[in-house]
């Protein structure tokens, strides 16, 4: 059941990194659903540490649920979100000079925002990435973090 509260945590951040896509790119309001994603997601985290993994089920409904009423929101914006998953990839993978640079500001959290601050007026657009890695990273480490201290303990 560990894992089944782990996988709906995943699918959680899913959904709401769907919804930022929606709200960024789309005409209608989907604070509803953004807010709904953040309590499910707090409420997950604390369903795992707490071990009442039968709760994970209710998470589970509402993601897919969420993510199914995203095409009742717009068509468009629900087919262009999963038809840009693939070229993100591609383009943030394959970028050869910045990968490095992103994956320690990802990795190493502390050293991106450092080196957010030092490049901000050389580079811009290079601090602009590692500034970005190094957010992501910090969410990263703290929902992981959490999400293993919960089950742990």
């Amino acid at each position: 059941m560990e894992a089944f509260g782990i996988i709906t945590l995943i699918l959680t951040i899913f959904m709401l990194i769907f919804y930022a896509y929606q709200d960024k790119h789309g005409e209608r309001d989907v604070s509803f659903f953004l807010s709904v994603g953040i309590i499910s997601l707090v409420m997950n985290l604390f369903t795992n540490a707490g071990g009442i993994f039968e709760l994970c089920y209710l998470y589970l409904i509402i993601a897919v649920g969420f993510l199914a009423l995203g095409f009742a929101v717009s068509v468009q914006n629900t087919v262009a979100f999963y038809t840009s998953i693939g070229p993100w990839f591609k383009t943030t993978f394959t970028n050869t000079k910045l990968i490095g640079w992103q994956i320690l500001s990802m990795v190493c959290f502390p050293a991106g925002i450092v080196l957010y601050f030092v490049w901000y007026k050389e580079k811009f657009e290079l601090a602009k990435v590692c500034g970005r890695c190094a957010l992501w990273g910090l969410l990263l480490w703290a929902v992981l973090l959490w999400a293993i201290l919960g089950i742990a303990l």
